[in-house]
């Protein structure tokens, strides 16, 4: 006599079940594996995507990113670089790093504000007091490095993108220097960070830009430059001058303030009313563009 229906299906179902509870352990075993990974080596994602696009990682970066120690002080740090203010506080800082006071740093904040970002940074061991003055403790000469890593952070922190800051690659055109690379599960994602303004920047710089968009082929490629000045009066016109000589030219629309798309997947904008949000007003209009194109 046969097994009756419903203990063969409770049967079933309890196998299944089974099945199920197996590979979520395995995925969670998988999980913790990749975690582990991770924290060891937290570029690893970013290191394997780029390989898998035939482009080998350089051993060896550029250094003078100013951080505190710790992962709690790091995640305050970059709660303070969200700020315009405190940014160009610390290029103030790192500008006079072989001796300051207080009255330096007042040219973009009040000294309430400037007082208080400077309390944290000697509290963080960053800054020492000397001589009636004070002194950065850290050998940094240069704000780039820095914003590079808060550029970074804010991708994987704060939209859950994996990334890297002063990626070198080698034999890569326009000097192999990479300034953010993101691996989102939709693809590649670049950001070239400037922190000097518009004035500084020239063709030369907007050229190795894009050559290093045609070498890494990023879904988004945004030039970021870390001012509340125009971007249209001269970094818009500069990239568009130079993708018109190109087969395909772009054309230049502007998604709000100071942020432009330069055809597909190409984007400028500055850091004003916010550099975070200006990052993700690119990525979604990317997305949104996507989405059309598929529908």
């Amino acid at each position: 006599m046969g097994m009756p229906s419903r203990v063969r299906i409770a049967h079933t179902s309890t196998e299944r079940f089974d099945r199920l509870e197996r590979r979520l352990q395995r995925l969670a075993a998988d999980l913790r594996a990749l975690r582990r990974a991770t924290a060891a080596d937290p570029d690893a994602a970013v290191r394997f995507a780029l390989r898998r696009r035939g482009l080998r990682w350089r051993e060896g970066r550029t250094v003078g990113c100013l951080l505190p120690r710790g992962v709690r002080a790091q995640a305050e740090y970059h709660t303070l670089l969200r700020r315009y203010s405190f940014r160009l506080f610390l290029r103030d800082v790192i500008r006079h790093r072989q001796g300051f006071r207080l009255d330096d740093l007042v040219r973009y904040c009040s000294r309430a504000t400037a007082r208080t970002y400077l309390d944290w940074l000697v509290g963080h061991r960053m800054v020492a007091a000397r001589a009636g003055g004070f002194v950065l403790r850290a050998a940094v000469s240069s704000f780039g490095p820095t914003l590079e890593w808060f550029v970074a952070t804010a991708l994987r922190d704060e939209l859950g993108i994996a990334s890297a800051a002063n990626v070198r690659l080698e034999g890569a055109a326009g000097g192999g220097d990479f300034d953010v690379i993101g691996i989102a599960p939709e693809g590649c994602i670049y950001v070239e960070v400037k922190s000097s303004p518009p004035r500084n920047i020239d063709v030369a710089q907007a050229r190795a830009f894009l050559r290093r968009v045609d070498v890494l082929r990023p879904l988004v490629a945004i030039f970021l430059n870390d001012t509340q000045l125009r971007m249209a009066d001269k970094i818009v016109p500069l990239l568009a001058g130079e993708l018109a000589a190109r087969p395909a030219p772009a054309a230049v629309q502007r998604l709000r303030g100071e942020v432009f798309a330069l055809g597909e997947g190409l984007f400028v904008a500055n850091s004003d009313p916010d550099l975070v949000g200006n990052i993700c007003a690119c990525l979604a209009h990317a997305a949104r563009a996507r989405v059309d194109l598929e529908g």
